[in-house]
């Protein structure tokens, strides 16, 4: 390797592709899966010098990469190459790079974009030729492209021949083009043809054959984490997995150089929500709308309710949120008993019928040791017409839980709020912000994501077992006798804490491996049946 160092190249991302083989995050670009609740594409501009240019080459969802990357990295030297044939006849990375070749007119590296490497270094200076490789298992190497290689006499490693079969050498996505008109020249020849080497499930334009223009090729060893299809996604996400806010299948959260992105699938719910900032009562930070599916807030510097050991600080939400929320209350209109009954009716049967009811774990007989039904039998044991009649018609966040509540040394700020209650923007139920932050008091968020949660099964018997914080449970005590001074129904806002339980474990199917919304099917069931049995003894006595 030459001593001289060429910090005089440019980084080109091939972002243009559709990326059907990954199917995390319904709807997100390849490019923006999170990880570490940053987008792959970000690690990606991150490996080389901020004074380095960046060419990205952008097709399918090209808004959405745009609007992110201009966003997030607003001072760096970013261009964006649209491929207009990003998926049809003669596409793929071969075009993607051809179509950026007047900004490569010198130096480069490239990069496809779901190709994470641990050795970044290599991307802070480029003077020679390079391929990046990386060993994989033999049973998995008809996925990749492959290398063969041979020792020269000094030692190195160089580029013999790229082959699609079984080896186990894998070329990785990622290359150091430092002869560039002679990798220029051999690629655009080629255009338009097979290569003597095709995958063995496409005939897609591949960057391979401009390596054939080159005399020396070196092979540089990798880390290589590959975040291109569903199971090497998880896989990744499993060894970086300093998560702040865990990922759901139809949305994400982004943390990024001091801003804050939230993720979508469903436009309307982005839509709704940057709509509902005007109902929050100066509770929100202030938002920006990047594209159909995200929006953006600074990053709010200070403490989650979650952290704070001040006691009287913590108690302090407590009148906040009555003030922003509750202070004013509303007619209570049949539109708002609708409402009511799709929030809590409606959805929480929707979600459990299409996820656990009548499963082998909905067919346990005990929990704890306590006898429980199966779940639909369980909810038909609820009292819902008291529901609907205590259901008090206020202001409402949605999701009113200590990860959402931020103080930043003088006040409260929420984030993360819903995007309607039922078909209303405006007008919801006191109780069902109550009832949120019931259960997120006792299964917090941070505990989760360190994984302080277990269950086993036995037979027909589960077990399961949590972590409480012990500030939380101080605020939980506050939390009742608050609600008590205010004449609320407390048995209420315990009820409707416990059907969260019920209500979002399928949406957490596959987080931590299906593990966590297994446990909150379980503990949902498990504390539903004990209220119940409560509610009906205090009845008979």
């Amino acid at each position: 390797m030459s001593t001289k160092r060429n910090t005089n190249f440019k980084l080109c991302i091939l972002a243009a592709g559709k990326g059907t083989r990954n199917t995390s995050i319904t709807g997100l670009h390849k490019a923006l899966l999170p990880l570490e609740n940053k987008a792959v594409i970000s690690h990606i501009i991150e490996y080389v010098p901020e004074s380095t240019e960046i060419v990205i080459a952008v097709g399918y969802k090209s808004e959405q990469v745009k609007s992110y990357i201009n966003h997030v990295f607003p001072l760096r030297n970013i261009k964006f190459i649209d491929v207009d044939n990003f998926d049809g006849p003669g596409s793929g990375p071969g075009l993607s790079l051809l179509s950026c070749k007047k900004h490569l007119e010198s130096p480069f590296i490239f990069t496809s974009t779901d190709t994470i490497l641990e050795e970044t270094h290599f991307f802070e200076s480029l003077d020679f030729d390079w391929m990046g490789v990386s060993h994989v298992e033999l049973e998995d190497s008809s996925k990749y492209c492959l290398v063969y290689d041979h020792e020269s006499k000094d030692s190195s490693r160089y580029l013999k021949k790229l082959y699609f079969g079984e080896g186990n050498l894998a070329y990785v996505g990622a290359a150091g083009i430092f002869n560039y008109t002679l990798f220029w020249n051999k690629l655009e020849s080629r255009k338009g043809f097979k290569s003597e080497n095709p995958a063995p499930t496409n005939y897609e334009f591949q960057v391979l054959d401009g390596f054939e223009g080159l005399h020396k090729v070196e092979l540089i060893d990798f880390t290589w984490h590959d975040t291109g299809n569903d199971e090497s996604y998880e896989k990744v996400r499993r060894k970086f997995s300093h998560e702040v806010v865990a990922t759901k299948v139809n949305e994400a959260v982004f943390i990024e150089n001091g801003k804050v992105i939230k993720y979508f699938s469903d436009t309307e719910i982005a839509k709704k929500r940057i709509e509902r900032v005007k109902y929050l009562n100066g509770s929100s930070p202030t938002i920006k709308y990047l594209n159909d599916n995200m929006f953006s807030y600074d990053y709010i510097n200070g403490k989650l309710l979650s952290n704070l050991s001040d006691d009287k600080l913590l108690k302090q939400i407590l009148p906040f949120y009555f003030d922003k929320f509750a202070s004013v209350q509303f007619k209570k209109t049949d539109q708002f008993l609708s409402d009511c009954k799709e929030m809590y009716y409606n959805k929480t049967h929707s979600r459990i019928i299409n996820s656990f009811a009548g499963t082998d774990l909905d067919r346990i007989e005990f929990i704890n040791g306590v006898r429980v039904d199966g779940i639909l039998e369980l909810l038909k044991k609820i009292d819902w017409a008291s529901i609907y009649e205590i259901a008090t018609p206020a202001k409402f966040h949605g999701d009113f839980q200590p990860e959402n509540i931020i103080h930043d040394g003088n006040n409260f700020k929420l984030i993360d709020w819903r995007d309607s209650f039922g078909d209303s923007l405006d007008v919801g139920d006191l109780y069902y912000d109550l009832g949120k932050l019931y259960h997120a008091l006792i299964i917090n968020g941070q505990i989760i994501l360190s994984k302080g949660y277990k269950y086993k099964i036995n037979d027909n018997c589960a077990f399961i077992d949590y972590n409480l914080k012990s500030n939380l449970n101080l605020l939980m005590f506050y939390f009742e006798n608050f609600c008590k001074e205010k004449e609320l129904s407390w048995k209420n806002v315990e009820l409707l804490g416990i059907l969260q339980y019920v209500g979002i474990c399928s949406l957490y199917k596959e987080f931590h491996g299906g593990e966590y919304g297994n446990f909150l099917f379980l503990l949902g069931k498990y504390m539903l049946v004990k209220k119940l049995s409560e509610d009906k003894n205090e009845k008979i006595n």
